[in-house]
């Protein structure tokens, strides 16, 4: 038996994969029941290729919006639970998607919960349902904003190493970690942080209004367990995921036994992954200002397992 060319193995690898791929795309059948939809909202917030999402994986604009429209397209998703695990991230991709989510909850119910972390942008985006619940243990608040630049000058100084910089004008290099940063240079990056940090306020006072007991402690950025938060305002309940979904029937005028369904991001392609349209790409130079608590490691690989809730299936 003759052995297959490469390149026509390469042929049928891809056509295999461009057949998985257009029976993947294909949208799945609609409920016809009356039911809950539960979006996960998990990992850091940034844009695909970001540098942030070297932290895990990101949680896109992109993927939110994909679910959004899935649901939003679906008549017999009658209200919608969304599942918020997020540390926070990319102020601009935070803010795309609050306003995505904020176009659906004008259409829907929508209760947020927020499981293990919903701080910074994951409490950005959170302030889109019309409830926030939270689990008692859970970490959120955190409304400000924060970058960190880091300056090996001293270091470098020492190693006598020295780098020169051309430059059109005196802020090209802002950050530059090469040299000290001027008093200058310092202010403008502050203006900047202080200026993220008062749209995110802003929502927080249109969405929370009156609710914020003490708006000088929120706004010192600080975290707040599920149960302080309550206690601050920035939360409506405490409770479990399944609460969540009692709520949201609730609110819908759904009956106590209408399910729940999963809505999640869609999973790469075997043609994507073969053609490596998941890679990260390289880490190029961006402005990125970060909402995010805890702030960013390498933690090891975990995986979040989900607490089984009557009436939700995977």
């Amino acid at each position: 038996m003759k052995k297959l060319r490469p390149w026509l193995l390469l042929a049928v690898i891809i056509g295999v994969g461009i057949l998985v791929s257009f029976l993947a795309a294909r949208p799945e059948s609609l409920i016809s029941t009356d039911h809950v939809a539960l979006i996960e909202l998990s990992g850091t917030i940034s844009y695909e290729g970001s540098p942030i999402s070297l932290f895990g994986s990101p949680l896109t604009p992109e993927r939110v919006k994909e679910m959004v429209e899935y649901v939003s397209q679906d008549p017999s998703a009658k209200a919608v639970v969304l599942f918020i695990n997020s540390p926070g991230g990319s102020a601009v991709a935070s803010e795309e998607i609050y306003q995505a989510l904020k176009e659906l909850s004008e259409e829907k119910v929508v209760v947020s919960y927020i499981a293990e972390y919903g701080a910074s942008g994951g409490y950005y985006i959170a302030l889109a349902g019309d409830v926030i619940m939270a689990s008692p243990h859970s970490l959120t608040g955190s409304v400000g904003a924060i970058s960190i630049l880091i300056n090996y000058y001293e270091l470098m100084e020492r190693l006598g190493v020295k780098a020169e910089t051309f430059k059109s004008g005196s802020m090209k290099d802002i950050g530059n970690p090469w040299r000290e940063m001027t008093e200058e240079e310092r202010e403008l990056m502050q203006s900047m942080i202080d200026s993220i940090a008062k749209l995110f306020e802003q929502r927080v006072r249109e969405e929370r209004g009156d609710k914020v007991k003490d708006w000088d402690e929120v706004l010192s950025a600080r975290p707040y367990t599920g149960t302080q938060a309550l206690e601050a305002g920035l939360i409506d309940r405490v409770g479990t995921l399944e609460e969540a979904i009692e709520l949201a029937r609730e609110l819908a005028g759904l009956p106590e036994d209408a399910p729940a369904e999963w809505v999640r991001p869609k999973a790469p392609s075997l043609l994507e992954i073969l053609l490596g349209g998941t890679a990260r790409g390289h880490l190029k130079l961006s402005y990125e200002v970060l909402m995010m608590w805890p702030l960013p490691s390498l933690p090891e690989p975990y995986e979040l397992v989900l607490a089984s809730c009557p009436g939700a299936k995977s």
